[in-house]
C-alpha cells in the first residue's frame, strides 16, 4: 500500500514541537529499518542531537558505540523521565507494550501509520514514506537551537544500562 501524501501543516507543527525541545528523545521502530530511513534516521538524530532507543525489532539502526545510541527500549529507561519530547520514528503497535509507556512528555509521531492502537496520543503526527518525512523535516529544522543533552550524562546512563 502506497505511504500517504505529506501533510504540509503536520510537518511545519512537528518541526516547531521538534525545535523547541531541549531533550528530544527519538524511539524508532521497525518502519526504519530498511536501509533509505535508517540513513535518514541516524542524519536526523546526529542533527538534533537526539538519543535513539530502538525496539527490539529494530536493533542495530544506530552501531552500539554511537554515543546516541542508548539501546533498546523497554519502557523503563530514566532517560524518557529527563526528556522534554519523545519522537516516535516508524513506531507500529506491536511493538510496544501499554504498560511500558508511563511517560508524560508530549508525543510526535513519524510513521507511515497512524498512532492507533499505540499507548499515547500525539500532539502531532505525521504520515507517510518515512524518508521523505524526515528530509522533509531537516530544512524547517535548519537554524533552530539544537537540543541540550550533557552527553556525560547520557553516557552515564548507557553505561548503567549496559552493567
Amino acid at each position: 500500500m502506497p505511504a500517504p501524501p505529506l501533510d504540509p501543516r503536520a510537518l511545519d507543527r512537528a518541526a516547531e514541537l521538534i525545535g523547541a525541545a531541549s531533550r528530544p528523545v527519538v524511539i524508532a521502530g521497525l518502519q526504519c529499518e530498511s536501509p533509505e530511513p535508517a540513513g535518514w534516521l541516524r542524519a536526523f538524530v546526529e542533527a538534533l542531537p537526539a538519543p535513539l532507543l530502538a525496539t527490539a525489532q529494530a536493533k542495530g539502526l544506530l552501531p552500539e558505540t554511537h554515543p546516541l545510541a542508548l539501546g533498546t527500549f523497554t519502557g523503563d529507561e530514566a532517560l524518557l523521565g529527563l526528556a522534554d519530547l519523545i519522537i516516535t520514528s516508524g513506531l507500529s503497535p506491536e511493538e510496544i507494550d501499554p504498560r511500558h509507556w508511563p511517560h508524560s512528555a508530549p508525543v510526535v509521531h513519524l510513521a507511515r501509520t497512524p498512532h492507533s492502537g499505540l499507548p499515547f496520543m500525539p500532539m502531532v503526527e505525521v504520515l507517510g514514506d518515512l524518508s521523505l518525512i524526515l528530509a522533509e523535516l531537516a530544512p524547517r529544522l535548519r537554524g533552530k537551537t539544537r537540543a541540550d543533552w550533557d552527553m556525560f550524562q547520557l553516557d552515564r546512563l548507557k553505561r548503567a544500562r549496559a552493567g
